[in-house]
């Protein structure tokens, strides 16, 4: 059992670059040097351009142009674009930081949204629009023939669904924290449902549709409506005609699309929504993928480098730093802070990327390493003064990620609450709690985005307090009874993990259909500035147990039999310092970063009933469930120990 277990997880994990040849240890305390720049001109500006794509629609842009003396340059420039749904005005201090350093830079509003014409699908006619609008430029006079792509977020999703289009006027790109592999993580989520999504069509999506823009009456209500997203979240599940998205009406139908489609079959692997699953399509261009370890697509952003680095002749580097989503500039993720260098100066880092690709400026960027990763941890623990735990850390440059030197090590779990590499010897041993889809285990900090005003991102001591929504007193999660937690004993000395995680656990139900939630948290011991200790959050997912053997077809359970199962957790970079615990939270629920599952087996968000549900986990000798870390051997003065 213990062998065709480890299959299990080498399969799982090898598909995700775990083979992959590494090498590397140089210790750097900050990214490759970046020189910081000045604006050598004067900007112009000509609003709201509409261009005719393929089908007729007229897309709109603004156009930034290196001017001087109040007159357009004359000559041809390297070209940068932003494709967003956030306003193109929004962008317009970003465009013009770059365009007065020798850039004409374009920001297009997407298709349906703000100024731009059509019916808004989100990131569906991306590939297409995106293809158009580049190779428009690509004939306009003021482009030198290299256009490169920049933006975050959804604006990181327009580039990987252009390039899948293959512009030829396509130069590079540098998609940050970008929508992608959504049937994977970021939308779904191990066949669980990521609500930041709704909470983006209810306070961001909908309030900002044309038709809201075109009433401000329609507009001010959507506004007030997306205010009371938390009675929404308990009001599950939405219904086509029953909520006021009914007066955006493709608004509505993408979410209830998207909240009702777990399998990740076509759909979600079309392009747009998949860079994965269409690498053989997508262009052979320099792209430098950049994400946080606290970021909502840390995961999938890797799994685009591993994919695209193998397959692809251009360069591609990846940079993921101790960051929130869309927070390179800042050294703290939520209730922790890093050292000054974790931030980058974001713009002259990118200007670095694009002077060489599209101005032909031989500053040797591509000689980089092709993996800067920040290892997180060795701080002093103490409070910082601006209130945040002093979590330290430092830059490390890699060959590759995962790293070859890893050691991928089990901890097992047992049932007096250890985690241990020791196997358990027990011949029956399991522990079973009650899960009560009425009252979830509130979320509390991790890889969100898309949340504001309900949560807030990155690391956090797992202690509900007044902001924590839905909690119902003020206490440590792991005083709830349908929370398991499985703990090392105090370290002895410092341990790395950097790399892939995966729980892989023995469990049944008394449910048709239920969910497994996993936590790997940093338990920081009391100190005077914390003297009830630090139970801080590294990463967290969840598995939907009718997509227990694959994402890309529903089963449903048979109530009392066990089933093994593995979650994928995102990748980390945490040093656990001397004297910490490494430990492992199993629960039910994680709401509202996912959907709570009403263990009745009905259609996804579909159902009228929520059942309470037995769920069991299994410690014992033949089901030994465990979590595999990615332990990286100390070669010099290790982190946490200084």
């Amino acid at each position: 059992m213990r062998k065709e277990l480890w299959k299990l997880f080498l399969g799982v994990t090898c598909c995700f670059g775990v083979l992959l040849a590494c090498a590397g240890w140089p210790l750097k305390a900050q990214p490759p040097a970046v020189p910081l720049t000045k604006p050598r001109g004067e900007v112009s500006v000509q609003k709201n351009v509409k261009v005719s794509v393929r089908d007729g629609t007229k897309l709109a842009l603004d156009l930034y142009l290196p001017a001087q003396n109040g007159q357009v340059i004359p000559g041809k420039h390297p070209v940068l674009l932003a494709r967003t749904p956030y306003d193109k005005n929004g962008s317009a201090a970003e465009a013009r930081w770059f365009c007065a350093r020798g850039y004409a830079v374009i920001i297009n509003d997407v298709r349906g949204r703000y100024a731009s014409e059509g019916v808004w699908r989100m990131l569906v006619d991306d590939p297409n629009d995106g293809f158009d609008i580049v190779e428009w430029i690509g004939q306009q006079p003021w482009c030198n023939g290299k256009v490169g792509t920049f933006g975050t977020s959804y604006v990181g999703g327009t580039q990987h669904a252009l390039a899948i289009a293959r512009p030829p006027h396509l130069a590079c790109m540098i998609p940050v924290d970008s929508v992608s592999n959504t049937g994977i993580a970021g939308i779904r989520h191990g066949g669980a449902f990521e609500l930041r999504f709704m909470n983006w069509i209810f306070t961001i999506g909908a309030p900002n549709a044309r038709a809201a823009l075109a009433d401000p009456t329609l507009k001010q209500a959507l506004e007030q409506n997306g205010k009371l997203m938390p009675q929404h979240l308990l009001n599950l599940p939405i219904r086509p005609g029953t909520t006021p998205l009914k007066q955006v009406p493709e608004y509505e139908r993408w979410l209830v699309e998207v909240m009702r489609h777990g399998d990740n079959d076509t759909y979600w692997k079309q392009p747009g929504y998949s860079v994965v699953d269409n690498v053989d399509g997508y262009a052979d261009v320099p792209v430098y993928h950049v994400t946080g370890w606290y970021d909502s697509w840390c995961r999938q952003n890797v799994l685009n480098w591993q994919a695209l680095s193998a397959s692809k002749k251009s360069v591609q580097k990846l940079i993921i730093g101790p960051w929130t989503h869309g927070s390179q500039g800042r050294p703290f993720a939520g209730e922790v802070e890093f050292p000054p260098e974790a931030a980058l100066p974001f713009n002259d880092w990118r200007l670095k990327w694009f002077d060489h690709w599209l101005n032909n400026t031989e500053n040797g960027v591509e000689k980089d390493p092709p993996v800067m990763l920040f290892i997180m941890g060795g701080g002093d623990g103490r409070k910082s003064k601006d209130g945040r735990l002093r979590r330290g850390g430092r830059w490390r440059s890699e060959s590759n990620f995962p790293l070859e030197r890893t050691q991928y090590t089990p901890y097992y779990l047992h049932a007096d609450g250890s985690l241990s590499k020791d196997r358990p010897a027990a011949s029956a041993s399991a522990t079973t709690y009650r899960f009560e889809p009425d009252n979830p285990v509130p979320t509390i900090g991790g890889n969100l985005s898309s949340v504001g005003g309900i949560l807030e991102a990155g690391g956090f001591d797992q202690r509900s307090r007044k902001e924590t929504l839905f909690a119902k007193d003020l206490l440590p999660l792991s005083e709830r009874r349908d929370v398991l937690v499985f703990q090392t004993e105090p370290l002895e000395h410092a341990v790395e993990v950097t790399g892939p995680l995966a729980v892989n656990l023995f469990v049944s139900s008394t449910a048709l259909d239920t969910d497994f939630t996993v936590k790997l948290l940093d338990v920081y011991p009391r100190s005077r500035d914390y003297p009830l200790g630090f139970d801080l959050n590294i990463g967290d997912s969840i598995r939907r147990m009718r997509y227990r053997h694959s994402l890309e077809k529903a089963e449903l359970m048979e109530p009392g039999k066990v089933y093994t199962v593995t979650i994928q957790l995102y990748p980390t970079a945490n040093v656990f310092a001397k004297g910490h615990r490494i430990r492992l939270d199993i629960s039910s629920s994680n709401f509202p970063r996912f959907d709570v599952n009403p263990n009745s087996g009905e259609p996804l968000q579909q159902h009228r009933r929520m059942l309470a549900a037995d769920n069991t986990v299994y410690h014992n000798v033949s089901q030994a469930s465990l979590i595999v870390l990615p332990i990286i051997p100390v070669q010099g003065t290790p982190l946490g120990t200084e």
